[in-house]
């Protein structure tokens, strides 16, 4: 025999019924990023991909932020030819232009109003002269959105594979955005932060070495 509901309770059972095909519908959508895990792609050929870019630069705005919540901003131009670098900032965090370069083992700095320092690290002359330091050598790899060869604590891919966030030699690095350079997928927008300091980095322009017409973006 069937049994006839009240117009009351069969709303409420519809209700149930359809509030339950809506979650069902919502957890079977939600996508969560990929922890530690090898996306759909083979990330080792992305990694290889990335690995063959030993010369590049690129100009854009850096933003930066200390633990008492001190801030600066400058715009920036970064060029890397194997281990070399040539860092230069404009508008330096209210002390004018500044230029670091050198290598591995070896760094100079130039700062308007003050001779040139050496060190053995571009981290100790940063830290000397603007009162913090990002990773240099660490920063040659981040930029183009892969971790520096060696232990690396966490890595996290978004969708559709790429670099989310990563976390090495005690900073965090965050990528909010990607864009096609000449067939590369570089980085745009990203964030280094550790437990002193936290550094918003836009990239405006890529450059990558001239094979062809067109190959500078």
């Amino acid at each position: 025999m069937l049994k006839c509901l009240s117009p009351t309770r069969g709303r409420k059972t519809l209700g149930v019924f359809f509030a339950g095909l809506i979650l069902f519908g919502l957890s079977g959508c939600a996508t969560a990023p990929r922890v530690g895990l090898m996306p759909q792609f083979d990330w080792s050929e992305r990694h290889q991909q990335l690995a063959q870019l030993q010369r590049w630069s690129f100009s854009g705005r850096l933003a930066v932020k200390d633990a008492n919540n001190e801030s600066w901003s400058a715009s920036l131009r970064w060029q890397q030819d194997g281990d070399s670098y040539d860092i230069q900032l404009s508008g330096a965090f209210g002390q004018g232009a500044a230029r670091l370069f050198g290598y591995d083992g070896y760094a100079v700095i130039e700062m308007a109003k003050h001779s040139a320092l050496t060190a053995s690290s571009a981290e100790a002359l940063m830290q000397q002269q603007l009162g913090w330091y990002m990773p240099v050598q660490g920063l040659k790899y981040w930029l183009l959105g892969m971790p520096e060869p060696g232990s690396v604590s966490q890595q996290v891919f978004n969708e559709v594979g790429r670099l989310q966030s990563l976390q090495q030699s005690g900073w965090r690095v965050t990528y909010r955005d990607y864009l096609d350079v000449e067939g590369f997928e570089l980085p745009r927008k990203l964030v280094l932060e550790n437990s002193r300091l936290r550094a918003r980095l836009v990239i405006d322009r890529w450059q990558l070495p001239v094979t062809g017409p067109g190959a500078e973006v």
